[in-house]
């Protein structure tokens, strides 16, 4: 007789989530991701734009790609995560 909720030579049973009553909770993404990647570039004024208003941009420009590239390296950090745990 086997139990289906052993441990087999092969590893942990798997888990069906189509079976009545299975459910698998995955963690929380990281704080702060989805918020940060939908930010968008503000408005640019409909007007002649002088030195000080370009350079402002693209600082603003170059601040914002940082701060993207960082939540999307932790969004894939997580999936990763989520992918070897989980996965099968």
């Amino acid at each position: 007789m086997t139990l289906g909720a052993c441990v087999t030579s092969d590893g942990p049973a798997a888990v069906d989530p189509r079976a009545p009553g299975s459910r698998v909770t995955l963690p929380a993404a990281p704080p702060g991701v989805a918020e940060c990647l939908r930010r968008s570039f503000p408005e640019i004024a409909d007007r002649p734009l002088t030195r000080s208003d370009v350079v402002r941009i693209i600082g603003s420009a170059k601040i914002l790609d940082r701060q993207k590239t960082a939540c999307g390296e932790r969004a894939v950090r997580w999936i990763e995560a989520v992918v070897r745990d989980f996965a099968r």
